[in-house]
């Protein structure tokens, strides 16, 4: 996290789950199997998910459900001020589930020793610009390397399909999933939520989380202020450093490379819609076409008319992605 800064009043990402172990390492334990147990709040989403597999305590816990029914909205700075109340119902769960079954066994130092191996943050906007999430997913698995994608059937279509997400990772750092959200809560039937809502959210593991917090990793250690204001600076970090600078950008300056090519070895007379029809997978915003369309018209001495031919192509309904840049822009600014 070096030199990122963070503005705690641009800032809207925040906490969402977190997957705890610990293994107890008391004799005859090793093969332990205890049933698992959920919290649920009143909209019957997870608080509190724990169970014992092979002597080890798994806990998966969700702050954002401790204090709103769903999770659309992360466990962001602001909530900070809730800590406690979530602390005290995960802890007072997770004591009452060890104790009820390990009984003269249990010892608090179980829960406190338990250590966070996965935690989640994320920002989640509407899409702007006349963007759809579909486009902004599509964007990003362009942009991104060994990306897994998941698709489905448009509404009312045998033939169309919807970009819905898409995944990455980078080993031993975290895990990126960048998705529709308003799909994922109208799947659930939560059909009242805010329509083109898209979620990046990055789940941290491993060294990234060393990295942070050291060994300081508890439960306790997680649930507080300070934790809290480094998870979202990590999260700037990978968002901004990683994925917007190593990935989104130079696969956007490659692609209007790309177009100008083609624009310029075209002799057709019909250079434009032949580069179109040619790379319109490559072409992620109508705003990079625009911009290859500048330098071509640069390089021929013409004068540049990019504009007028993209508000043409916009006019005529051709589906060409608009805004997306403006999405992953705002997303951006929202890092804090």
């Amino acid at each position: 996290m070096c030199g990122v800064t963070l503005s705690k009043k641009k800032a809207c990402q925040g906490m969402d789950g977190m997957n705890l172990e610990y293994t107890l390492g008391l004799a005859g334990m090793e093969n332990l199997y205890l049933p698992e147990k959920e919290l649920k709040n009143e909209a019957n989403n997870t608080i509190v998910k724990i169970d014992v597999v092979g002597g080890k305590i798994r806990a998966y816990v969700n702050a954002v459900h401790s204090i709103r029914l769903n999770n659309i909205k992360p466990f962001g700075i602001a909530d900070t001020i809730k800590l406690e109340l979530v602390r005290n119902k995960v802890t007072e769960f997770i004591h009452s589930y060890l104790q009820e079954h390990l009984q003269d066994k249990y010892s608090d130092e179980f829960i406190n020793n338990m250590k966070v191996t996965a935690l989640e943050c994320n920002i989640t906007l509407p899409c702007v610009g006349g963007a759809t999430p579909s486009d902004v997913i599509h964007l990003l698995d362009m942009c991104l390397d060994r990306t897994v994608m998941f698709r489905k059937r448009k509404r009312c279509s045998k033939c169309e399909k919807v970009n819905t997400g898409v995944q990455f990772t980078k080993p031993k750092e975290y895990r990126l999933k960048i998705y529709d959200k308003t799909d994922e809560q109208r799947e659930k039937g939560n059909l009242a939520v805010e329509s083109n809502l898209l979620r990046i959210e990055c789940v941290f593991i491993d060294r990234s989380l060393k990295r942070m917090y050291g060994e300081k990793r508890t439960l306790r250690d997680i649930l507080s202020t300070q934790a809290i204001e480094t998870l979202c600076k990590e999260y700037k970090r990978a968002l901004i450093q990683d994925i917007i600078g190593t990935y989104v950008r130079p696969y956007l300056t490659d692609c209007k490379k790309k177009l100008v090519e083609s624009l310029t070895t075209s002799d057709s007379g019909h250079e434009i819609s032949d580069t179109v029809m040619r790379h319109r997978e490559l072409i992620v915003d109508d705003d990079i076409l625009r911009k290859a369309l500048k330098d071509w018209y640069k390089i021929r001495n013409a004068n540049d008319i990019s504009k007028q031919v993209i508000y043409q192509y916009r006019k005529k309904g051709l589906g060409l992605p608009v805004g997306v840049l403006k999405t992953i822009k705002t997303f951006h600014t929202s890092a804090g």
